[in-house]
């Protein structure tokens, strides 16, 4: 699941993506795509609101 998540966030083409780093970004959360505790309050945010985004296009 966490390489489809990678797939989704460089499909994005986001600067802010992009700035982050899609590799850190990865690094916050585990295969299962459960947030990690190294992510700070402001990174699980973000994280909630990619994964759930990410979800829904899964539905799609």
């Amino acid at each position: 699941m966490k390489q489809e998540f990678k797939k989704w966030l460089i499909n994005q083409n986001s600067q802010y993506i992009n700035d982050c780093g899609i590799e850190t970004i990865l690094s916050r959360v585990d295969d299962e795509l459960s947030i990690l505790q190294i992510a700070t309050e402001e990174e699980r945010i973000q994280l909630l609101e990619w994964l759930d985004q990410f979800i829904d296009n899964l539905t799609i």
